[in-house]
């Protein structure tokens, strides 16, 4: 068996999802190969949100969120499903201290 084989065959590390907040606000969502648009946020974590989308990201997309109160977050969209995309963070956000500043 070569070494790729072997590695093919190693179980992935299973990643905990983290728990998700229904969120009711809109989003300012731009990026370097996306136009800038206004998105409702349906749910948001420490490590990503699902917002709407009309056909503007694509997966692999980097984009820069602005929630309101909240400083600018960078990700990658991930997921692009029934006019939904998903948004994984660069970086951990802490969505009990945002959620109660708002």
């Amino acid at each position: 068996m070569s070494r790729s084989d072997a590695l093919a065959l190693k179980p992935k590390t299973f990643i905990e999802r983290a728990p998700r907040q229904n969120l009711s606000c809109t989003a300012e969502i731009s990026g370097p190969t996306v136009p800038t648009f206004q998105s409702r946020v349906r749910n948001i974590s420490s490590s990503g949100m699902l917002i709407d989308h009309y056909g503007h990201v694509s997966v692999g997309d980097v984009v820069i969120s602005k929630l309101p109160g909240a400083d600018d977050m960078v990700g990658t969209i991930v997921r692009v499903r029934d006019g939904t995309a998903g948004v994984r963070f660069l970086s951990a956000f802490d969505v009990n201290g945002y959620r109660s500043s708002l």
